[in-house]
């Protein structure tokens, strides 16, 4: 029998941490860009767009900073804005034509803020004991690991994947086969290039899977410091810490589907044995006949949660077919520990 699941969570919620006491009040990045705007109060800057990011919004390079900013639709990268400084602070405001703009740059993930912190001190003048001061001199690597962090600078300090293409043809998506296209988009991102050369080298992984990866991808002789592979490392440096994972793009042409995938904090076993690790993965679709559907899922070992989120009118068929999905978890090796169906309107 499939039993309900208390809480009334409906995405993959981050386990609760203890909230460890600020040091500072406000990013030092931003506070660097609002003393920079400070001066340019009433004034009209030039602002280049970048990029298009996979929420729809813009990097774009304003006062020599890179900064996440909302734009109108239909902005182009590559486009050069003239825009006004309306304020500084508390957030850094701007306008454009009629629109009223805010942007915040983007801060480097906490490992790759470290590394940046650690070469700036690396690089500040030695003082002897006699008061007199020394440049260091850094390595070569010291060097292009300095300009690796700087050219990484304004990249979301997430490991967030964007699909270029639907994972699916139009119409119901054979499982196996979405299984296995999530799987490749994911493997082929880049964010695990080194681990799979680490494969390669103990005949692990054939080369040509090697070769379909970002990395592999550019031009010979393309330097580390090039712009998309420091991003690429900040955002792996993001996974790394935060045990998180976002893909983005489309099931099947036209439909949009965002997928999470947490990493639990590893705990202790009571019984000394080794404790089965933890998952959460939480996704959001919309089909044509349910609407939109919210999905919580939390994998431990071969035990399997999930917390379904849909239309008060969509539940009965959903209900109806949770025999279906704990008949197809079984037949793959898991177990459907947990099955939980409500409406939107649910408290």
């Amino acid at each position: 029998m499939v039993e309900r699941i208390p809480s009334p969570g409906v995405s993959a919620p981050l386990p609760a941490r203890p909230v460890a006491p600020a040091e500072r009040t406000a990013d030092p990045r931003t506070e660097a860009f609002q003393r920079a705007l400070s001066t340019m109060l009433g004034s009209k800057v030039p602002v280049s767009v970048l990029s298009r990011l996979g929420d729809g919004s813009f990097m774009v390079r304003v006062a020599d900073m890179q900064v996440r900013m909302a734009l109108p639709a239909g902005t182009q990268p590559g486009a050069e804005l003239s825009m006004k400084v309306l304020a500084a602070s508390p957030q850094p405001t701007f306008q454009l034509g009629d629109a009223t703009l805010h942007g915040t740059p983007v801060p480097l993930s906490s490992n790759a803020a470290s590394l940046a912190a650690a070469v700036a001190a690396a690089s500040s003048p030695l003082t002897h004991s006699a008061g007199q001061h020394e440049g260091a001199d850094l390595s070569p690597a010291a060097r292009l690991l300095a300009q690796v962090l700087q050219n990484a600078q304004g990249t979301p300090a997430s490991a967030s994947v964007t699909g270029t293409a639907p994972l699916v043809p139009q119409g119901a998506p054979d499982p196996a086969q979405l299984a296995s296209q999530l799987q490749q988009a994911i493997a082929k991102s880049g964010l695990f290039y080194e681990s799979h050369v680490a494969e390669w080298a103990e005949g692990k992984r054939p080369l040509s899977e090697l070769m379909g990866e970002p990395q592999a991808q550019k031009p010979p002789g393309t330097p580390p410091t090039d712009p998309a592979l420091a991003r690429m490392i900040n955002m792996q440096l993001a996974g790394q810490e935060q045990g998180q994972l976002t893909w983005q793009g489309q099931l099947s042409p036209g439909q949009p589907l965002e997928w999470k995938v947490t990493r639990e904090e590893q705990k202790e076993s009571r019984g000394g044995d080794e404790p089965e690790p933890g998952w959460q993965s939480g996704l959001r679709l919309r089909f044509a006949r349910l609407g939109e559907v919210k999905a919580s899922i939390t994998l431990r070992g071969r035990h399997v949660q999930i917390d379904l989120q849909a239309a008060p009118d969509v539940l009965a068929p959903l209900r109806d077919g949770a025999p279906r999905l704990q008949d197809a978890l079984a037949a793959a090796g898991s177990e459907l520990a947990a099955l939980r169906i409500h409406g939107t309107d649910t408290p």
